[in-house]
């Protein structure tokens, strides 16, 4: 827990206020424990005027959108950058001379931070899923005064440095990492001292090896993953300090009353409870827990039934491996059309288009700088029909056109969310409104 005057008059920049406000919370905090916050954002004011409109009612007076001008940044103590600007941004580079502070709200929330427990979920895709089946499991075990539990999740929008203000040693953090911040904490020194690999990492989210976020580990820490990330540390000659437990789909029993869809809500499903058994959790209360799981939302998330064709949102897909992981899950036997495109996201997609032909017959593709980088391999795709379409509502009306009777329609973009698309959700808010439309 931080002093009550820790941030009283300090001059602190938070630059960019996250895809969908998740800025705001923190801002909010900061304002009230008496710093002087500077809000700056690439965006125009127009897009930004709900939350301007709201962090104006609860004391910001300084803010710039549309630029972030360097020369501002020299006048602060401390400059807080949102997930959508990266630390070499032209605009950083007087203040990174200067020797100013320049953190990530989780880089900074652990560097103030007393000592914790951090588990940390980590892998391209499948950690929210993974989080929202482990966090009640874990709510089980810390639900008293002595010991608490926090969820540090940037996309929640419930805020990372407000933390500080009650957080306690021997608290308990569940933190999801991206792989911005995976490698963020590696270059702080820091690793988790339980942590939960739902697939090893992309590159771009590491300097030498996918497993340098496990350096920090100690003798009584541990890695649970499943079987295949596990053996792949072997392959970058990385021998881990920390326990290593492997998991696997059939530690969920044929029995329960599981609502996952596919295997690999299974194997998210193994992940969470291998974390609970650690905890002593009884076996009885983490069926129940399980049992209760529902899908989240944006997330294979069946939306309506037209015609026969049933239409997924699978919005929350920004990764190659995270639109395999759906099409496999619906058991595509030739029967999918497949809606995907967006912004470059950095991923290779070789082994998705190998595999695409097995499961779908026609693929949709939507604007965005990723599509554009991929298009030769796209247009070279043989055995499936590929169509462009210039909206997601005309991918929806196309998808239409191409789809049988009894097929699936899934909207998995594989890309990150851009151009009028300010995040993940608002792209899975058109879809689903074009969806809703279809009679």
């Amino acid at each position: 827990m931080i002093p009550r005057d820790h941030f009283k008059n300090k001059r602190i920049a938070v630059v960019g206020l996250g895809d969908h406000g998740e800025m705001v919370t923190d801002i909010k905090f900061l304002l009230k424990a008496g710093a002087l916050v500077s809000v700056y954002d690439m965006r125009s004011e127009a897009r930004l005027k709900s939350d301007i409109d709201f962090l104006r009612s609860v004391g910001l007076a300084s803010y710039v959108c549309g630029s972030v001008p360097a020369d501002d940044l020299l006048d602060m103590n401390l400059i807080i950058l949102s997930h959508e600007y990266p630390r070499n941004s032209s605009f950083l580079a007087k203040a990174d001379q200067a020797g100013i502070a320049i953190e990530y709200p989780e880089t900074y929330f652990f560097k103030q931070a007393p000592p914790i427990t951090l588990i940390g979920v980590i892998g391209i895709c499948g950690k929210s899923t993974v989080m929202s089946m482990m966090v009640p499991l874990l709510e089980k075990v810390f639900d008293d005064e002595d010991q608490k539990l926090f969820v540090v999740d940037f996309e929640s929008g419930d805020g990372i440095i407000s933390f500080l203000r009650k957080i306690k040693s021997n608290d308990l953090v569940v933190a999801r990492l991206d792989g911005l911040i995976t490698k963020e904490l590696y270059n702080i020194r820091t690793s988790p001292h339980i942590a939960v690999f739902t697939t090893d990492l992309p590159r771009g989210a590491y300097n030498d090896s996918p497993f340098e976020i496990l350096t920090y580990q100690t003798y009584n820490n541990f890695v649970v993953a499943s079987n295949e990330v596990i053996d792949k540390t072997h392959t970058f000659g990385f021998q881990p300090k920390a326990k290593m437990l492997r998991t696997n789909a059939n530690i969920i029993p044929a029995t329960w009353d599981f609502v996952g869809k596919g295997l690999h809500d299974r194997d998210n499903a193994a992940l969470a409870v291998q974390v609970a058994k650690l905890f002593k959790l009884d076996d009885e209360i983490i069926q129940s827990v399980i049992e209760d799981w529902k899908p989240l939302k944006g997330r294979l998330e069946l939306i309506k039934k037209v015609k026969q064709i049933d239409f997924y949102n699978d919005t929350t897909s920004i990764s190659p491996d995270s639109t395999q992981a759906g099409i496999v899950s619906l058991r595509g036997n030739k029967d999918i059309v497949l809606i995907m495109g967006g912004a470059d996201a950095g991923y290779d997609y070789r082994t998705l288009f190998s595999v695409l032909p097995q499961y779908i017959h026609t693929l949709i593709v939507v604007p965005g700088s990723g599509t554009l980088k991929e298009r030769l391999a796209i247009r070279s795709l043989d055995q499936i029909q590929v169509r462009s379409a210039s909206s997601i509502e005309e991918a929806v009306s196309m998808a239409v056109e191409s789809a049988r009777k009894s097929d699936k329609v899934l909207f998995s973009p594989g890309f990150g969310s851009g151009g009028i698309d300010r995040s993940a959700k608002e792209r899975g808010d058109r879809f689903v409104k074009a969806v809703r439309g279809l009679k």
